[in-house]
């Protein structure tokens, strides 16, 4: 009897200890939820008209990621144009496009749309 109740004490002990191995973290769900999120993301791509220098950009992915759903964002003046990243299910190209043009003062258009391949 004293055989099969340390055998049963092992046993629990090996379970909880795998059940802690085997554990999501906070951290591990969050990263989780970040890829779950990026696979879910669209890109669209803004012609953009006057930008000419730095500034130029920094005033356009600032004005940008003030949209809610705006994940990420690169301007390009010498290509006159920025792609940003966004959630569908949160905003939409002509959302971010007027937010973009009242909030930087540089005139945005959508030139195209397409899921993330990230």
């Amino acid at each position: 009897m004293k055989m099969s109740m340390a055998l049963v004490g092992t046993v629990l002990l090996a379970l909880v200890a795998g059940a802690r191995w085997t554990a999501t973290t906070p951290q591990d769900t969050k990263s989780q939820a970040a890829q779950v999120a990026a696979l879910n993301t669209h890109v669209v791509t803004l012609k953009m008209t006057g930008m000419f220098c730095g500034g130029c950009e920094a005033a356009v992915q600032h004005a940008a990621r003030q949209v809610d759903g705006v994940t990420a964002v690169q301007a390009s003046a010498d290509k006159g144009i920025a792609e940003v990243t966004y959630d569908p299910a949160r905003t939409t190209p002509a959302a971010i496009a007027k937010v973009v043009t009242e909030k930087s003062g540089f005139k945005a258009e959508v030139a195209g749309t397409a899921p993330n391949k990230t």
